[in-house]
């Protein structure tokens, strides 16, 4: 059974929880999204010695114009709550970080709305970055790495809190190619799309790439299409937004799922 991509630890829904106010429920690209791709940036470029698995600390953030415009006003802080997020991650997987990530945003000519593209690089950290950060001697890098002059690793970096997922609810999929699946629903949203870095993931041609999305308010479950091409249903009729009761059918594309409390 193939659990959302959030299950693999509660610090996305850290980082969702934290700005969940802050950020428009329809905004193409949400801070989840973000935190997602930088991981697998993180862990894409990992280059391995013989006693340490060394990550990159700069990481630029390109996105499309709109998309860039939306997040720029909160920027600076989502870049210092992104930078712990890759902190906790690096910590959980036993990676080397050289320096403090740095994390800038920028507009992207040739990125689609609603895409991510992440360029990282081996930086230089600053030497009052890592003297607040790093508690070990230096180290160096693979000799087979461009980037060979000296790091510090960072360690000693106070983690996040641990935020402990709660499941109140489940989507159970009844059709579609992924029919026997279930996913839980936590107290934090959670997007439902094509998109690899929704919370549901579908494989569903017809689904939109994120295309709608369920949010816990006031105790109770509230469904709401993002704008899909092909629209979200719920018991057959189309809606907007709408509260779920056990037992509603939600229809996207060709899938068909069960909403069912726990």
């Amino acid at each position: 059974m193939r659990l959302f991509a959030g299950l693999e630890s509660s610090l996305e829904k850290y980082i969702e929880g934290f700005f969940k106010d802050k950020f428009s429920a329809d905004a193409r690209v949400q801070p989840t999204d973000i935190a997602k791709k930088l991981a697998r940036a993180m862990r894409d470029k990992r280059r391995v010695s013989v006693s340490h698995v060394y990550v990159p600390n700069e990481y630029t953030v390109k996105l499309h114009t709109a998309d860039y415009q939306a997040i720029f006003p909160m920027a600076a802080l989502l870049s210092e709550e992104l930078a712990d997020y890759l902190v906790q991650k690096a910590s959980e997987k036993k990676f080397t970080l050289v320096g403090r990530p740095r994390i800038t945003f920028a507009e992207g000519e040739k990125v689609a709305a609603g895409d991510i593209v992440i360029e990282s690089k081996f930086g230089v950290p600053d030497t009052g970055q890592v003297a607040d950060h790093a508690g070990t001697p230096p180290a160096t890098l693979p000799t087979d790495n461009q980037d060979t002059i000296d790091y510090r690793p960072l360690s000693d970096t106070a983690p996040l809190f641990d935020v402990k997922p709660k499941y109140s609810a489940v989507l159970v999929v009844e059709e579609g190619k992924d029919a026997g699946k279930e996913f839980p629903l936590t107290d934090y949203r959670t997007s439902i799309g094509r998109r690899d870095t929704c919370d549901i993931v579908l494989a569903d041609s017809s689904v939109s790439r994120r295309h709608a999305q369920i949010e816990k308010t006031g105790g109770r479950f509230w469904l709401t299409d993002l704008n899909s091409t092909n629209g979200t249903y719920v018991n057959g009729l189309p809606v907007d937004k709408t509260e779920l009761t056990t037992g509603d059918v939600i229809t996207v594309g060709n899938t068909v799922l069960i909403f069912k409390e726990i």
